[in-house]
This record gives C-alpha cells, sequence and structure tokens, in this order.
C-alpha cells in the first residue's frame, strides 16, 4: 500500500489522504465476487484490480487533473482526496454494511521451525509481496511505462522535452497506483478483518512507511515497511500489541531527526 501512494506523489506530487479506502475498496470487491457471486480467488482478485484501475483513471481524469491546473493545486488535491475518502467511506459503509469482512486465507496449516510456528498463509505473502517488489522494479526500469514514470518523477520539463505526454503518463501512474493499493487492500483482507473504517489505520501506516522511506522512492517505501513490520513482530511478541503505534513513533522520530530527507531521501522512483 506504501508503494502506491509512493508512486502517486513520486510522479504527480499529490498526496491522497484518501488512500486507505481504496486499499479497502479492492478487498470489498474481491469478497464480493469471491463469496457473493462464487467466482475463484484469481478471477476475483484479477476482476477486482481491473475495476480499480479504470476507477482510479477515471478519478484522475474527472477531478484530479482539472484541479492540477487550478492555482493552489497542491492543498486543492489534498482537500478533494480527504473528503473523496470520506464520501467513499460512507458509501462502503452503505452498500457493505458496518459487519466485519475477511477474505479466505490463501493456504491452510503451518511449518514449525524450532520454537516458532508459521502459517503456510503467512509465507506466502512474503513471497508475493517479494515477487511483486520484483517486478515493479522490472516494470519501472524494463519498460516504457515505468521509464517515463521515473523520468516524469525526476524532470518533468525534461520529459517533456524529448516527447512524453505529462498529463497521459499522470492518468496512467495514478490508475497504476490505484490498483497497486487496491491489491494491497486484498492482501491485507486475508489477515485482518475489514470494516469500510479500517482503511484510516492502513492509510496511516502507509503514510509512516511512505515518510520515513523518503518522499517519491520506491525503494526507501520497502526499506521502511520492512522496518516497521520487523518493528511490529518483535514488540507484539515481547510487549504487546498496544506498544506498536507509540514505538514506531518514535522509531519514526529518531530516524528523521538524523535523516530528515528520509532513508532514501533525494531518490526517486
Amino acid at each position: 500500500m506504501a508503494l502506491g501512494l509512493t508512486i502517486i506523489y513520486g510522479v504527480i506530487h499529490v498526496f491522497n489522504f484518501g488512500h486507505g479506502i481504496v486499499a479497502v475498496l479492492g478487498g470489498y470487491f474481491t469478497w464480493l465476487f469471491l463469496t457473493k457471486i462464487g467466482l475463484g480467488l484469481i478471477p476475483s482478485v484479477i476482476i477486482a484490480l481491473v475495476i480499480m484501475f479504470f476507477f482510479g483513471l477515471v478519478l484522475f481524469k474527472s477531478t484530479i487533473n482539472p484541479l492540477l491546473r487550478t492555482p493552489n493545486w497542491e492543498f486543492s488535491t489534498i482537500i478533494f482526496l480527504l473528503g473523496m475518502g470520506i464520501l467513499l467511506e460512507n458509501l462502503t459503509l452503505q452498500a457493505f454494511g458496518p459487519r466485519v469482512k475477511n477474505i479466505p486465507t490463501f493456504f491452510e496449516g503451518s511449518l514449525k521451525l524450532g520454537f516458532v510456528r508459521i502459517n503456510w498463509h503467512e509465507i506466502s505473502l512474503i513471497v508475493i509481496v517479494l515477487i511483486f517488489i520484483v517486478l515493479l522494479n522490472i516494470l519501472l526500469k524494463r519498460t516504457w511505462f515505468g521509464q517515463a514514470m521515473r523520468a516524469v518523477a525526476q524532470d518533468m520539463d525534461g520529459a517533456k522535452i524529448v516527447g512524453i505526454d505529462i498529463e497521459k503518463v499522470f492518468g496512467q501512474a495514478f490508475a497504476f497506483a490505484t490498483a497497486v493499493t487496491g491489491f494491497s487492500g486484498i492482501l491485507l483482507g486475508t489477515k485482518y478483518y475489514m470494516t469500510p473504517h479500517i482503511g484510516w489505520t492502513w492509510m496511516f501506516m502507509g503514510f509512516l512507511i511512505v515518510v520515513l522511506g523518503g518522499l517519491g522512492s520506491a525503494t526507501g517505501a520497502v526499506y521502511a515497511a520492512f522496518i516497521m513490520g520487523i518493528t511490529e513482530a518483535f514488540v507484539t511478541l515481547y510487549l504487546g500489541s498496544m506498544w506498536v503505534w507509540p514505538i514506531w513513533f518514535v522509531i519514526f522520530v529518531i530516524i528523521l531527526l538524523l535523516r530528515p530527507q528520509g532513508l532514501a531521501g533525494g531518490r526517486t522512483l
């Protein structure tokens, strides 16, 4: 989810404070196709991601792109996306109800390593995320679309000079990031119970990771997410889950005092 947030900020320089509900929608759409319509897991995920991609594309072209042409667009887009997040949260509440939902786990059973027992589903999530990071890296560095996004993120004026359609790249990047965020919501929905309100918690976690890693840096987001995840695991094990957020913020403040630009500040996609 942090990678989706990073792509939007890195390319368009817009921070999406409605990002959490986008992740929730990805999970809810998959749950709908899987449990109510009766499709398999893979078709449900594919259809949900296609819906999220075109939702992001339509949202950008109809609302965000016009806002980018107005004075003080930085503030306007933040307020609009925050309001959009609240609206989508309430629409989701009306459509799906307040009761918690979850997506079935990919695998049952567990693996025991000494005194440690790890669920096969947890292992599958790690493998899926690692494969996704590798594929995202290939997309950013080896494809025209990825190279265009990186060019726009590094130097917008230079990208215009070499003939890159900035508006088109903006729209594609926002739609792609929306699909990425929806995919993260699917993975989170297999691990946590989903409600229309859980998106704000996910969004704040993503915000911490993106700022800690360095705004606009995909590499920094991966490093920061790894640090936060390991911290959460050890704190939960030895101190309890109630201490996770306080210790996260302590780490957040310490790193930003030492490196205000974040772990990979100065780097783009």
